[in-house]
């Protein structure tokens, strides 16, 4: 067996150099391809850039547009409304003056009055609003000087005439009247250069708003186009390569592990995949050498396998011949022995009975989780039933008192159960109170999951200091003269509920309260073998 173990071991050791040289090569050959990295930004790069080229294209065209808005909104739509503000004014200049030459009634020049005020803060707004275009401020300077000519030339001296008594001549009138029809056709002209401004400045928002829609749909084409392209992109270099990893490594995750593991496609995924290969490599190795292990277990399986045997026949015989004899001799020389020979003899008995009883709690313990266990749904009602019945002899002379909950079904091996259940009871009663019948009550509840059942007694307790002691096999907490016993009763329990995938423990008492109380879990689902599991 040594021999062949080595054999495979230098076979395991040579498989995993050549796995280590070969994964060594393949990572060495994968620097000639691009990683992943370079390629996203790359991708990354060429993306931003078109985004900041028709971003800034975009910006300037919205900067465009507003620039129009903001010239049609802010001088050219004022520019019009002021000089229709200014031709009012000198209308009602020109009615003030020519009422006050017929009627010769002062108050006939108040619209002269409220228009000369007009037409100065009119005249300042147009000034302003006109600044930027040369030909608008040349028309409208040309439009104020004809305005300045009226006033200087018709209606001030007008006013001061017929202020003085005097009459305005009808060559003077017909003058003033010619001087107001060229500030008239003055101011058409001003309004009409206006409305050419006022047409070009919405060519250039026509203009700007058509370029930035066409920007926004290419920026949108371009987002459109750019996600179809990271899509492309990210499938090519990672889904599909990790695709083709999986399969791959379910392929061998299937079990055949023969199977190479070869994957195309960017630097880190073909690193992963020489890494998953090495990985594969490795399980051979150390499945072949798990199998050395195995057989060594399996040959350590019947040697342990022949030593029960030999416990549980060959050392008991013995121990019964030892009892038998001893009882034998006692029954026969009972005459001729005194009462220290009949103690000895006692001692001998009492011994070999012990003997016995620690080795068949012996053989349990190591039967519990060996394969051929009978797992199934168990009734824990029955099994508790038969618990009880098995201890009847302790219940009867303890005068116990025992209550046991509605049980559920549970998955697992009756006989371990009923064990596990009666080793529990058997301990209450066996560490109960002087002078105190023992109550028992067995209780379950539904908790995350699982049934956690508890077994809680008015016997004399254990102290927080030993709780975990008293799983420990052989571990007593008292003289075997005051409460007999082999120190495997919870350790068995332990290895019992083990077995069926749950946990014990000693709970919290209250102060108030005597005695003990077990708690233990299982699964409420299906264990090992499945089957139903339910109140």
């Amino acid at each position: 067996m040594t021999a062949t173990g080595d054999g495979h071991l230098g076979t395991a050791e040579a498989t995993a150099r050549q796995a280590a040289g070969i994964w060594a090569r393949t990572r060495q050959g994968l620097g000639a391809s691009w990683s992943l990295r370079r390629r996203l930004t790359l991708a990354f790069v060429i993306a931003g850039t078109l985004f900041a080229a028709f971003g800034a294209a975009f910006g300037l065209g919205l900067a465009d547009m507003v620039s129009a808005v903001n010239v049609q909104l802010d001088r050219l739509e004022p520019v019009q409304r002021f000089t229709s503000y200014e031709l009012n004014a000198l209308v009602n200049e020109e009615t003030g003056v020519r009422g006050y030459t017929i009627t010769r009634r002062r108050d006939f020049l108040q619209p002269y009055y409220q228009g000369t005020s007009d037409a100065a803060t009119d005249e300042a707004a147009l000034r302003n609003l006109t600044a930027p275009y040369p030909v608008l401020a040349a028309d409208l300077k040309v439009m104020l000087y004809r305005a300045d000519h009226w006033h200087e030339d018709f209606a001030l001296p007008a006013i001061a005439a017929i202020s003085r008594g005097a009459h305005v001549s009808v060559a003077s009138e017909q003058a003033g009247h010619s001087e107001f029809n060229a500030f008239r056709a003055a101011a058409k002209v001003f309004s009409g250069e206006a409305g050419k401004e006022r047409l070009a400045a919405l060519g250039s928002l026509r203009d700007s708003t058509r370029a930035t829609i066409i920007e926004s749909v290419t920026a949108g084409l371009l987002l459109i186009g750019t996600a179809i392209a990271a899509w492309t992109g990210l499938t090519l270099w990672i889904g599909r390569p990790l695709e083709s990893l999986r399969r791959e490594a379910q392929t061998v995750a299937s079990g055949d592990l023969d199977h190479e593991v070869e994957v195309a496609g960017s630097r880190e995924i073909r690193e992963l995949a020489a890494d998953v290969e090495a990985m594969r490599r490795q399980l051979i190795v150390s499945l072949e050498a798990a199998s050395v292990k195995a057989a060594e277990l399996q040959r350590s399986n019947r040697e342990l396998e022949q030593f029960a045997y030999v416990a549980s026949h060959d050392l008991q015989e013995p121990l019964r011949k030892v009892a038998s004899f001893c009882q034998m001799l006692e029954s026969r020389y009972s005459g001729d022995l005194d009462e220290r020979a009949r103690q000895y003899i006692a001692y001998a008995v009492d011994g070999a009975k012990r003997m016995q009883i620690l080795i068949n709690d012996l053989l349990a313990f190591s039967r519990v989780g060996q394969p051929g266990a009978d797992v199934r749904p168990v009734d824990l009602n029955e099994a508790a039933g038969q618990a009880v019945s098995e201890i009847e002899a302790a219940i009867e002379d303890s005068d116990a008192v025992i209550t046991v909950d509605h049980l559920p079904v549970v998955t697992g091996d009756r006989t371990l159960l009923v064990q596990l259940l009666a080793n529990l009871l058997g301990n209450s009663i066996k560490f109960r109170r002087v002078d105190t019948a023992p109550v028992i009550a067995i209780t379950v509840r539904r908790k995350n999951g699982e049934y956690e059942f508890s077994c809680a007694d008015n016997g004399i307790g254990i102290d927080p200091a030993y709780r975990e002691r008293v799983f420990v096999i052989f571990q007593r907490l008292h003289p075997r003269d005051a409460y007999p016993g082999t120190g495997i009763g919870l350790a068995l329990c332990r290895k019992i509920v083990d077995f069926h995938g749950g946990k014990i423990w000693v709970a919290d008492q209250p102060e108030a309260s005597p005695g003990a109380t077990i708690s233990w879990t299982l699964p409420a689902a299906p264990t090992r073998q499945g089957g139903p599991s339910g109140f």
